[in-house]
Parts: C-alpha cells; structure tokens; sequence
C-alpha cells in the first residue's frame, strides 16, 4: 500500500518500442506510477532491477537478446525481497506460465488479451 503522494516505481523489461510506448503512456495515466526504467535484453535489465528500486517489473518473456525467464530466475536467485514480478507476454502457453510462476511470477498476462488486467492489477497496488 502506498502512502500519500508515493508513487509506485514501474520497470519495464520490453524489447517492443510500440507496446513499450503504450504501456508507459497508460500507466502514466493512473496518476499513481512512476516509470522508473526500461530494458530490452536480459542482462540490461538484471544490471538495473538490481541497481535501483522499483515495486513492480513487467517483464516480457522474448527478448532482444536472452530472455523474461532469465530475469526472472536471476532475480530468484538473488534470494532479496525485490518488489511484484508480473509477465506480460505474447509467449502465453500453459508450461510458459507454469515456468514463470515457478520462477517467482505473481501473475501472468496475455498481451493478446489481458493488458485491461494488467493495468487493473498494477492499479489495485496503488490503493
């Protein structure tokens, strides 16, 4: 729960620059987030979630070089209490979601079909 005025630190891990664009503008619209970096590839993103602070990384699971579920079992592997890891993904397959859950996910969306349940996850954080 975030305490007045405090904004939620968003990270994006998106190699697409149109869905990376769109997500920032609608997140920005809440009011209540902050976007605090991007990232396209696997290292990048691991060297910035670790280097910084952020409550929720969106992390795609193709990336421009290496992978989501790289990031997310290098974040695991940390073994450090980092913020909310939510999977936004045109990769939607049932064995992919398990994955990604096994490697420390709370939740897993369908950019085909579930970006209006993205926003309203990452807005019942704001509350």
């Amino acid at each position: 729960m975030l305490e007045k005025g405090q904004k939620l630190k968003v990270f994006l891990i998106e190699d697409a620059v149109k869905i990376r664009s769109i997500l920032i503008e609608i997140l920005q619209q809440t009011g209540n987030v902050e976007i605090v970096g991007f990232a396209d590839s696997e290292k990048d993103a691991l060297n910035q979630l670790r280097s910084q602070e952020w409550d929720i990384v969106i992390v795609d699971i193709t990336l421009r070089e290496g992978n989501g579920l790289g990031v997310l079992a290098g974040l695991k592997k940390d073994d450090k209490p980092y913020g909310t890891r939510l999977v936004f993904t045109n990769s939607a397959s049932l064995a992919l979601k398990d994955r990604a859950l096994a490697l420390g996910a709370e939740d897993f969306f369908d950019k085909s079909r579930d970006m209006d349940s993205l926003i309203d996850r990452i807005q019942a954080l704001t509350c």
